[in-house]
């Protein structure tokens, strides 16, 4: 893999081309009956994106450029990358987000699950959905007005920066219609989050489930709040039972190039789709 500035080119330029099994799954907004795509195919993808989501595209790539030696994907990722003006103004092929864009063609390929972090000494270890709504759009102000036993202490947001596709789609799910008040402090990355919960009793953030985990069993200082009584974990992901979610969805034009569409139904096949844990995402199907 060579780096040259924000641009990944990822050339793995040997392999063989796989038939692959398509998922079938309502979580897909694309209507467009199967494209047939051409065992043979040629040319140059490149995908754009801002969020968490870099390892998991990194993978799909290489994977994707195996079965398919002619075709390069190149992944520009920068916090600052605006991957729906991108698609919009043609400047790349494929665009990655947390939701859906009415505008142009989308296709969740995976979930995420979201997970609300605390600092481990604050003694609430749980809230319903609709708490964490009211949290988070500045309803509920202090800690005593979820648990009576907690401090009397003002709760201090930790929100994430306004182009990450984790915030669009925690405010989506938990129907905040005027987002997260401004003046809560924000956090660039899933670590930053993490150690401004770890460091402050009063504080709230949110992350992506697999850092949340990964950084609890490392002795990180944070609660993984139960959300309507359903534990944070893989398993409760799988089978949709815990209720913060997000999708991972990719947007492009609606008349997309062939390399474009075998890329999409890579990510949909059950090949792409068992890549999803790997790349530290969650497949569309749970029995994957």
């Amino acid at each position: 893999m060579v780096k040259i500035s924000f641009l990944i080119v990822i050339g793995f330029l040997c392999g063989l081309v796989f038939p692959l099994s398509p998922v079938h799954s309502k979580e897909s907004t694309t209507t467009e009956p199967p494209v047939t795509v051409p065992a043979r195919i040629s040319g140059t993808i490149l995908i754009v994106g801002n969020g968490p989501e870099r390892y998991l595209l990194e993978i799909l790539a290489a994977e994707f450029e195996s079965r398919h030696p002619s075709v390069s994907v190149d992944i520009f990722w920068h916090p600052n990358a605006k991957p729906i003006r991108t698609i919009e103004l043609n400047e790349a092929d494929i665009g990655i987000t947390g939701e859906e864009v009415p505008s142009l063609r989308s296709t969740v390929i995976a979930r995420d699950g979201v997970a609300v972090l605390t600092n481990f000494s604050n003694p609430v270890k749980e809230m319903s959905i609709q708490q964490v709504a009211d949290v988070f759009s500045g309803k509920i102000r202090f800690w005593s007005q979820i648990y009576e036993e907690a401090p009397q202490t003002k709760i201090v947001l930790i929100n994430r920066t306004p182009n990450e596709n984790i915030r669009q789609g925690f405010e989506k799910t938990l129907q905040i219609p005027d987002g997260i008040p401004r003046s809560a402090y924000r956090a660039g990355t899933e670590d930053e989050a993490i150690k401004a919960v770890s460091g402050n009793l009063e504080a709230i953030t949110f992350v992506s489930m697999t850092p949340a985990l990964r950084a609890k069993e490392d002795g990180i200082a944070i609660n993984l709040l139960f959300i309507n009584r359903v534990e944070p974990e893989v398993q409760t992901i799988l089978d949709n039972r815990y209720p913060l979610q997000r999708p991972v969805t990719l947007i492009t034009h609606s008349r997309p190039s062939q390399e474009v569409l075998a890329f999409e139904q890579f990510a949909l096949s059950l090949e792409g789709q068992n890549l999803m844990r790997k790349g530290k995402y969650y497949p569309l199907l749970k029995d994957q």
